[in-house]
């Protein structure tokens, strides 16, 4: 299996997030548009990498992860060359997962409160 990253996801989705790691990360992509208003969340072929019928998801080396913080953590840990979370071992990993849980969790819902 190759070490291409396939990401679905839609424009106007916590994939945003997903899509500036992948960028961070510095690794190559392939993109696979999920609309949501045609409903390509339902389909068959979708539901094959998600069945939960949600984006974003990503594929590499035959690993589905699914959930924005979860993509997050599992792009920062395989590609530790951009230096994005610090090491598994590192006393500084439970602040990092602190923050990175805390933005996705209690930030993000403060800003939906606010927005809406």
């Amino acid at each position: 299996m190759g070490d291409e990253i396939v990401f679905y996801s839609s424009p106007m989705s916590r994939g945003r997030i997903v899509h500036w790691m992948l960028e961070e990360v510095g690794a190559p992509y392939r993109f696979e548009m999920v609309n949501l208003e045609t409903k390509d969340q339902k389909r068959p072929e979708y539901l094959a990498v998600n069945p939960m019928g949600k984006v974003p998801s990503v594929v590499h080396r035959g690993t589905v992860v699914t959930e924005c913080g979860a993509i997050c953590a599992y792009l920062a840990d395989a590609f530790p060359a951009a230096r994005l979370a610090p090491p598994a071992d590192s006393p500084a990993r439970g602040a990092y997962y602190r923050w990175m849980f805390f933005g996705g969790t209690c930030v993000e819902a403060a800003v939906i409160d606010r927005m809406f």
